[in-house]
């Protein structure tokens, strides 16, 4: 998804940089400033600000606004995707639950929801490539089936042939097609460039055209006295090499150390996502929920198994234990989704373990704490229904869809809950202390009761309670 339209990559960027020394007299440029002043401080002790100013045209603002968000809104999508996809591969579903336990540390600590969106931009970027290379591969597929309905008829015809070395010969376009689109940034854009070329072309010579030296007077005192702005976004001519894939191929080329130059972009963007820091994360984060988890459930799974004898004796101690263990599974759950945030925002395994002060924290933002703990059980529950039946192991892609879906908008709330908390140094009125008290009793009672009943629903029976997609893996982590 490009951020940039053709041809304004270059000049969808800040163009103009205006130094002023600290004191002295303000530039006439620096009043429609997009990006505050940065302080610098030269060599020499000077202290200097540099005023970044976007020379960019309204309208050209406006298209690149738009492109913008459309790029965020579809990493949004990759970034989701992705978290499905990781969550169906045993082992690498901690990858996906580090980065929703990520997602709700990170609010917590900076105060802002939109910290959680992380990894937008470079997994907008990295959706871009699998999917345009994806789209690449359906033309191969294609002739791949003319040539195998033809060898089906007749191995040995002449026609069979032509389809063979048709489909060889478009395989290797296909291939070298893509291979360019990876060179030049891997944009939707550019894998479509031989498509969008024409429109392209169009779009730069009429550039050449009005800064013409013949077009230039005339269009310029029209256009002028409009934008000038306008005006320049006109008559600035972008090289070849800025937009069109072949031209930044040859440059590339012609530089030298593509393959160097390709190998470090990969390989610091792997680096950059940080693979081994959200399964660490995500590793202990399970840990710690599991042992909150661990006494309720089993008490509740032994419930279960006491039920199944006939002994009267064996069947009132089951349901003796069952009922404590659901007791303890709520009481459990009434802090469990804001300690995996605590633990989260601190990075450290103990923090799992301080309920003191999720307790305090809970004083200070009450009513944030009750709004949160609605919402990620309110949320969790419908997903019981995805566990009746096994899932095949070709659709399970498409029901970690569904639990990501849900479960990351929990995470986010959860960590906005806690950095509300950390905002205020009081307790908030007892009134709604007590309120939110009072009022997270019936949330967590009916999610012990609906967890109990679950385990005659599921399809692996009582152990299933271990399944618990709110606090542990997003999809159920047993069956694969």
């Amino acid at each position: 998804m490009s951020t940039s339209n053709f041809p304004h990559d270059r000049s969808a960027r800040p163009t103009h940089v205006s130094d002023r020394t600290v004191g002295g007299p303000s530039e006439p440029e620096a009043a429609p400033a997009t990006i505050p002043p940065v302080r610098v401080f030269a060599a020499e002790g000077i202290e200097e600000q540099v005023v970044i100013v976007d020379e960019r045209s309204l309208l050209v603002k406006l298209w690149g606004w738009l492109c913008s968000g459309l790029e965020w809104l579809f990493g949004l999508a990759s970034v989701i995707a992705g978290l499905a996809l990781l969550a169906s591969i045993p082992i690498l579903q901690l990858l996906s639950l580090g980065y929703l336990l990520e997602v709700s540390g990170r609010i917590t600590r900076t105060g802002r929801f939109t910290a959680g969106f992380i990894g937008i931009r470079p997994a907008a970027r990295l959706g871009s490539i699998l999917l345009g290379t994806w789209l690449m591969l359906w033309p191969i597929r294609f002739v791949s089936s003319y040539w195998r309905d033809a060898y089906l008829i007749d191995p040995h015809s002449g026609v069979t042939a032509a389809w063979r070395i048709g489909l060889l010969f478009f395989t290797a376009v296909m291939v070298g097609h893509i291979l360019l689109a990876w060179s030049c940034g891997g944009k939707i854009r550019h894998f479509f460039w031989p498509l969008l070329a024409p429109l392209f072309f169009g779009m730069w010579m009429l550039r050449i055209i009005v800064s013409s030296n013949r077009l230039r007077p005339i269009v310029g005192p029209v256009v002028g006295t409009f934008s000038k702005r306008l005006l320049k976004d006109l008559t600035t001519v972008p090289p070849l090499t800025s937009w069109f894939p072949p031209a930044i191929f040859w440059a590339n080329l012609r530089r030298g150390g593509l393959y160097t130059a390709a190998r470090d972009a990969v390989w610091d963007y792997a680096v950059n996502l940080k693979p081994h820091y959200f399964f660490w994360l995500g590793l202990r984060g399970f840990a710690g929920a599991l042992t909150w988890l661990f006494v309720p459930v089993m008490m509740i799974v032994a419930t279960t198994n006491l039920q199944l004898e006939n002994q009267q004796a064996a069947q009132g101690l089951g349901g003796l234990a069952g009922f404590f263990g659901s007791a303890l599974l709520a009481l459990v759950i009434l802090y469990l989704p804001f300690m995996q945030a605590h633990f989260a925002a601190e990075n450290r395994f103990v923090a799992m373990f301080e309920l003191g002060t999720v307790r305090r924290m809970f004083r200070r933002a009450p009513i944030a704490f009750w709004f949160a703990l609605l919402i990620t059980l309110g949320f969790s529950l419908p997903l019981y229904l995805l566990k009746i039946e096994t899932v095949p192991r070709e659709t399970v892609w498409l029901a970690s869809l569904v639990f990501v879906v849900f479960i990351l908008p929990a995470r986010m709330i959860t960590g906005w809950a806690l950095a509300r908390a950390q905002q205020r140094n009081e307790p908030r009125f007892f009134l709604f202390r007590w309120v939110a008290r009072l009022g997270t009793l019936p949330l967590v009672v009916f999610y012990a009761f609906v967890a109990f009943f679950t385990q005659f629903l599921s399809w692996y029976g009582s152990y299933s309670l271990f399944e618990q997609h709110a606090f542990l893996t997003p999809v159920p982590f047993l069956g694969y």
